[in-house]
């Protein structure tokens, strides 16, 4: 017997909208910023730098969720999932533009598309009686946040050395930000469990065979948006390298009851190429949510903490 799943349209469509909609508001921005000359990151005369910035975040996810009333728990990491995963589709960027390094417009995306399985099969003998089941299960799991905003320089701490040259302008400073923004989450996860049971029955007096197959599946999905205000610190260390700190809260009851980011990251320039100025950026990021919605077969629950290692490379102009 071959019983299918019906799922709905997928969020792909959404993920390449917004993917679009950063690419051509950075390159309008650029346009109006103009050429920047070989060799140099950003041209002297002009008030706006851009910054696009692809990563991988290698994530440990702990917490539970419940989609129409079903709970998963999780506790895996990255590793775990690229190692058992069928199929593991991500995508992570942030763009980010600023003026007069003082107003900042960013956003940053993280989508995630995983199928996973496993089945077993258990056998019983016994004397005139013989028996098996089996059983797999596979989840498909699709996770978009998208994170927008603003940030603004409040204060700037430490020596001005503009006069020593471009090139180690602003080194040694601090500059503290102020952020406020949004979070838009999407949630989709299916679930299907197939089973499979035979059991025979056969001595001189009796002769009885029964098998019984049930499938359950799961599907549901949903999306929110959680407000937050934070704060960003930059700190210049030295020519070609930088360290920020950002952290932030949100939700309010408005989106989720809470959510929180917060995020460690270094970059160090490396090169500059087509009036680019290339850095590679290392860093850790952890992000919590905790939303709930509906009762029920219609319950929904995410509270999850992620968390761990980041990995990109930044493109400034």
């Amino acid at each position: 017997m071959t019983i299918r799943t019906v799922r709905a349209p997928s969020s792909r469509w959404l993920v390449t909208t917004a993917v679009v909609t950063v690419i051509l508001l950075v390159a309008d921005l650029a346009r109006a910023q103009g050429s920047a000359k070989a060799g140099e990151s950003v041209a002297a005369d002009s008030p706006w730098t851009f910054t696009f910035a692809p990563y991988g975040w290698l994530t440990f996810m702990s917490g539970t969720q419940t989609v129409a009333g079903q709970t998963l728990q999780t506790n895996t990491n990255a590793f775990e999932m690229y190692a058992e995963s069928q199929s593991l589709i991500s995508i992570m960027a942030y763009a980010e533009a600023r003026y007069e390094d003082r107003l900042g417009l960013f956003v940053d995306l993280v989508y995630a598309n995983l199928t996973a399985g496993k089945s077993a099969t258990r056998g019983l003998f016994l004397p005139g009686v013989s028996g098996n089941a089996v059983a797999s299960a596979s989840v498909n799991y699709e996770t978009l946040t998208l994170q927008f905003g603003a940030a603004y320089e409040v204060v700037k701490v430490g020596p001005d050395r503009s006069a020593e040259g471009q090139g180690v302008a602003g080194v040694g400073q601090t500059a503290f930000d102020v952020t406020v923004g949004g979070r838009w989450w999407y949630q989709r996860v299916d679930m299907t469990l197939n089973f499979y049971g035979a059991v025979t029955v056969n001595t001189p007096n009796l002769q009885v065979s029964a098998n019984r197959s049930q499938v359950f599946a799961n599907s549901g999905s949903i999306g929110w948006v959680d407000p937050f205000i934070g704060f960003r610190v930059r700190h210049h260390l030295a020519l070609g390298q930088r360290l920020a700190l950002e952290a932030d809260l949100g939700g309010f009851g408005i989106g989720s009851r809470i959510s929180a980011e917060a995020q460690l990251a270094y970059s160090m320039e490396f090169g500059n190429a087509i009036g680019v100025n290339w850095a590679g950026v290392i860093g850790y990021r952890a992000l919590y949510v905790d939303y709930t919605q509906g009762s029920g077969s219609s319950f929904f629950e995410m509270n999850m903490l992620q968390h761990g290692p980041l990995l990109g490379v930044r493109g400034r102009f």
